[in-house]
């Protein structure tokens, strides 16, 4: 029996000294991939497109597989390189799938040392954008059959048998009606504008022909395009989503939303209307998570406490139980900072009358207030098809330039986004 008790607690001895060095190298392969990351995305939001690609390899642990995937795809698509973006977020689509199918192993290691072991896959609304992403490119490219298969992916992951009460995304539902509308579903491509603009805060959508105006407005929305031309929509990816460490502890910026107007050619067009703001997913998301984080943290200190005196209880050490408990709760008990942080922060659409033939489009952003930030023309991606063009583009990340008419008031605007754009992803 004495043989029995001293074999059992010199094996808790051994297990106990062997938990400093793999928390150590758990920390190690953490802190890897968030340096990684928050490199990539540094040289993202500086215009790096390069440079922030060659921080997202392979070499990265596996459990961030899909946050490296989303993130890469997003680098691709800022970079013009389409058809890598969609690769990329369509993998990561496939490993969340898989991922559906829950990891005992990993299930059981997050209760002994944290979520951050389990592979990441999104939340609900991140899950959402990654078609409404790849949707873009495929828009992009041309691609409409491709385009309206994500929007069926879309409207499934916002089904609320599968989303519940986490918030709708307005903006994915029009952009998933626009993919069907290319596509001449018009009957669901209507639901999709009606459902957005059931769940839009700013805007409403005629889902009879897609037009979006704000919800302040009476003025009636027209039917068509004037006779002999087409129809622009332009979706316009504003400013930079919340980092997870203004999520996770309330401090998402409140800003008014920039804007831009749209012109072709030199005539304008029109201008963009919010349907989405993540930084509002975010917190709300963040909102309804936390119960279910709070209980599964709470459960995770008792059994890691539980193992730390029978640690101390088997080795009568009290140190060693110490030692455990420090290492179990004081090192490894941390929250799981990991999201999706090269999103954009607004979500927003312009659907303008325009010619049929377009050259160059130009587009200014604009602050809240209707001062200039800055101003550039696009050549691509514009696509046709019938009367229909599609049109998209995201900024920042590209460096700020000014036009000779930009003024000092409209410098801080700017500067007020370019400093969200740019704060790092961890805090110092």
């Amino acid at each position: 029996m004495i043989t029995a008790r001293h074999s059992r607690s010199a094996g808790l001895k051994r297990l106990a000294l062997r938990l400093l060095p793999v928390t150590g190298l758990i920390a190690l392969l953490c802190s890897c991939s968030t340096s990684h990351l928050a490199i990539a995305r540094q040289n993202f939001f500086a215009g790096r497109f390069e440079k922030a690609h060659a921080y997202l390899g392979d070499q990265l642990p596996a459990r961030d597989r899909v946050l490296v995937l989303m993130e890469r795809g997003t680098i691709l698509q800022a970079a013009g390189r389409f058809e890598e973006s969609a690769r990329d977020y369509i993998e990561a689509a496939e490993i969340i799938g898989d991922l559906e199918t829950y990891s005992i192993s990993k299930g059981a290691a997050s209760l002994v040392i944290n979520d951050a072991v389990q592979d990441f896959r999104g939340t609900p609304f991140e899950r959402t954008l990654l078609h409404s992403m790849t949707a873009l490119d495929h828009l992009a490219m041309g691609n409409w059959e491709n385009a309206a298969v994500e929007a069926r992916r879309i409207i499934m992951s916002l089904d609320k048998e599968l989303i519940g009460d986490f918030p709708q995304d307005a903006f994915s539902r029009y952009l998933a009606g626009f993919c069907l509308e290319m596509v001449d579903d018009y009957s669901n491509a209507r639901l999709q504008y009606r459902l957005a603009s059931q769940y839009s805060r700013g805007c409403r959508v005629d889902d009879r022909t897609g037009r979006i105006l704000p919800r302040s407005t009476n003025v009636a929305v027209e039917s068509c395009a004037p006779a002999g031309e087409c129809e622009l929509v332009f979706f316009a990816l504003l400013g930079r989503s919340p980092t997870a460490y203004q999520v996770v502890n309330g401090r998402i910026p409140d800003m008014a939303p920039p804007y831009v107007e749209v012109l072709a050619d030199g005539k304008y067009l029109g201008r963009s209307c919010v349907l989405g703001d993540v930084g509002w997913l975010a917190a709300v998301t963040e909102q309804k998570l936390a119960l279910l984080k709070a209980g599964k943290t709470a459960a995770r200190v008792v059994v890691k406490e539980t193992l730390a005196r029978s640690v101390a209880r088997n080795t009568d050490s009290d140190a060693l139980g110490d030692l455990t408990r420090l290492v179990l709760i004081g090192l490894l008990e941390t929250p799981d900072m990991r999201r999706w942080e090269t999103l954009p922060r607004w979500l927003e659409v312009a659907r303008v009358a325009a010619p049929c033939q377009i050259g160059r489009i130009e587009v200014r952003v604009r602050s809240a207030a209707g001062q200039l930030l800055k101003s550039f023309c696009l050549q691509t991606p514009i696509r046709r098809r019938r009367s229909l063009m599609v049109s998209f583009f995201r900024y920042p990340p590209l460096a700020p330039v000014f036009s000779e008419g930009s003024n000092m008031s409209a410098r801080k605007q700017h500067r007020n986004l370019s400093e969200e754009a740019q704060a790092e992803s961890i805090p110092q």
